[in-house]
């Protein structure tokens, strides 16, 4: 496992030994950002000019796999499952993703009326937002579902959004800091704050951190010199650590070591179970430590994954995966948007799958296969293949088990041959014959046994497996009618409410209508009352 720090240069420690490994370098200026992929094959890189390049660490030395033709990149930020979409923040406010198997851009959200350069984005848990934090202070949460913004985060207390980050596990959860030195915990399915530190740094937060292990504990770094650990549940700060450094980035891992960047180009390595002093210094660099991050655990790898490297592309051998897939169907996210025709809500009509139920939730691992439309036909012909193959092996296994069965003795006694030896009568040859005949019954026997009984328990898994693949589809079938209409419920709610504001509009008009109505009757009276007096 590495870890990874940037400044002019991109260094990569052996987390065990703290060793450096490998170090690149390609571009002048301090590198902007520096991020793993979720499977910890790569690294994303933004440079200082906002050119982005996907790299590899896996050979001796760190390589460049792809350069992303993007003009006027700005932030960039892996996907929460793998590393094929790439979210890209530009410098005049445009959002997008990018493909990095098919090399093109696959979405493309509308921009704001107030373009402003993309500073931060990030993904949410479940992949099913984008937050991108713009220059001018407004948080953009777009619908990976709809494609279009959902919500945009107005901060009251700033306008200079100095760290922006998804909470890791909790899908509405995000982490604004400011250059004030405020942190703030944003609930954007209510858009209200979680939890709110006022002036808890005493010069701009440089950076927020989660920590792996407990879901309650954030930390940020500031450029005050101090690190503060915070409960979000109880809303308050457990712990802080002052430093002799200005501190720039953070980063935490699953051991709960945690990585402080410095003005000064150190690295220090602290333990989050003991703060009093830090348990490294690295002095890999001579300018300013801009990012850290932690490489994160290999997860078990999926067919469906493709590699970057283009020796490898060519040689990719097509494996089929398990039909019996770990989903949850507890897990229901629904977001704003209205149904179009056939209950599909995707603007994109190209986008088939922009809709599916498990792309929402990221249960749909075949975003990496080139024929998504024939997968399900594929999956069932596989199905069909694997049980004539089952059945036809089964087949063999019993006739040889079969053949493997020895004569009864009564063929065997009638299978006489005359021998030219015969010694007082009886032949030799047919003596022995008998005798190893009757010797050889049961070893021969007892062969066939354990061919039925392994047969027998093969075709028990087969039919637990193929159990487990109608069990499996129907779950899917299921979700996706749940989730159809859900979205209808949502549209018409939203319509309803629409209709109800519509009818508060009318009551009020027709209440000023009345008022007005009352006061030309008062002042009609009044003209009749000067008229009978003249």
């Amino acid at each position: 496992m590495y870890f990874s720090s940037i400044s002019s240069r991109l260094l990569l420690y052996d987390i065990n030994s703290w060793d450096l490994k490998k170090t690149y370098w390609c571009y002048e200026g301090i590198l902007r950002d520096i991020s793993w992929s979720d499977d910890s094959k790569y690294i994303l890189q933004v440079n200082s000019k906002g050119v982005v390049e996907i790299l590899s660490p896996a050979d001796h030395d760190i390589r460049t796999l792809q350069h992303i033709p993007l003009k006027d990149t700005w932030s960039a930020s892996f996907h929460r499952e793998g590393h094929r979409n790439v979210a890209i923040g530009t410098k005049s406010g445009n959002v997008m993703i990018w493909d990095t198997k098919n090399k093109n851009v696959t979405k493309t959200f509308p921009t704001p009326s107030q373009q402003s350069c993309v500073n931060f984005v990030s993904y949410n848990a479940k992949n099913t937002s984008l937050a991108a934090t713009m220059q001018n202070g407004d948080t953009v949460i777009y619908g990976l579902v709809s494609n279009i913004p959902v919500l945009t985060v107005k901060l009251a207390c700033s306008k200079s959004i100095s760290a922006m980050k998804f909470h890791h596990e909790s899908r509405s959860l995000l982490g604004l800091a400011t250059d004030e030195g405020h942190v703030v915990i944003r609930d954007i399915t209510t858009n209200k704050d979680r939890a709110y530190y006022e002036n808890v740094h005493a010069s701009p937060v440089s950076d927020i951190s989660y920590s792996l292990i407990n879901r309650d504990v954030m930390l940020s770094t500031g450029y005050d010199k101090i690190m503060h650990v915070y409960d979000v549940r109880l809303q308050n700060v457990v712990s802080t650590v002052r430093t002799a450094y200005t501190l720039t980035s953070l980063a935490i891992n699953v051991e709960n070591q945690v990585a402080l960047g410095t003005k000064n180009g150190l690295v220090l390595i602290y333990d989050l179970r003991d703060l009093t002093t830090p348990t490294k210094v690295l002095k890999g660099h001579d300018e300013e430590v801009h990012r850290v991050a932690f490489q994160p655990l290999r997860k078990k790898l999926v067919s469906t994954d493709v590699s970057l490297r283009e020796d490898n592309e060519t040689n990719l051998s097509p494996k089929i995966n398990s039909p019996v897939r770990n989903r949850t169907s507890d897990m229901f996210y629904i977001m704003d948007s209205p149904p179009r025709n056939n209950l599909d809500i995707s603007p994109q009509a190209g986008d088939a799958k922009a809709d599916s139920f498990l792309v929402m939730m990221g249960l749909d691992k075949s975003n990496d296969c080139d024929d998504d439309a024939n997968k399900s036909v594929e999956f069932e012909q596989r199905k069909s293949d694997r049980l004539d193959l089952r059945f036809r092996q089964l087949d063999t296994e019993k006739n040889i088990s079969k053949i493997s069965t020895p004569l009864n003795s009564r063929t065997a006694e009638n299978l006489g041959f005359s021998s030219p030896l015969v010694t007082n009568g009886i032949s030799d040859e047919g003596r022995g014959s008998i005798t190893d005949m009757s010797n050889l019954k049961p070893s021969i026997s007892n062969q066939g046994l354990p061919v039925e009984s392994r047969s027998v328990e093969e075709l028990k898994d087969f039919v637990k497996l193929t159990l487990a693949d109608v069990a499996d589809d129907n779950r899917n079938y299921f979700l996706h009618i749940m989730m159809a209409l859900t979205k209808q419920k949502l549209y018409l709610e939203k319509q309803l409410s629409g209709m109800s504001e519509e009818m508060q509009k009318l009551v009020h008009n027709q209440n000023a209508l009345v008022e007005t109505n009352r006061k030309l009757a008062l002042e009609i009276d009044q003209l009749k009352a000067r008229q009978s007096l003249l």
